[in-house]
């Protein structure tokens, strides 16, 4: 099994409470797949100034991202971006994408890749 959501983790260690704003409330679901095995799934819980991730799937997922682990890899060490992903077809959106946009900033900070 990997850990690919360590590096959120390991960001919102480096996060303050001021980085949070407290009236974001958005739960997004990452899934890392190998051929057909989901290899990690994680998910990131903001809400009133808090952020926590936690393992396992989210009961209701705002925003789930899938995509495989070499891509999920390429996303967290910077060498691909989410755009250049998504347009083409190696990273899937579900869910309300308006609130991935809306909060684009803190999810960057949390998962590289996503932001700028």
């Amino acid at each position: 099994m990997h850990d690919f959501g360590a590096h959120a983790t390991t960001a919102l260690a480096n996060m303050t409470n001021s980085d949070i704003p407290d009236d974001v409330h958005l739960v997004l679901e990452q899934i890392v797949h190998d051929s057909d095995e989901v290899v990690d799934q994680y998910h990131i819980v903001v809400a009133n100034g808090d952020v926590q991730v936690v393992a396992g799937p989210a009961e209701n997922a705002d925003v789930v991202l899938r995509q495989d682990a070499a891509t999920a890899r390429a996303l967290r060490e910077g060498t691909l971006h989410a755009q250049n992903a998504f347009l083409t077809g190696r990273l899937s959106i579900d869910g309300n994408i308006n609130k991935l946009l809306e909060h684009g900033p803190l999810l960057a900070a949390l998962l590289p890749g996503l932001g700028g």
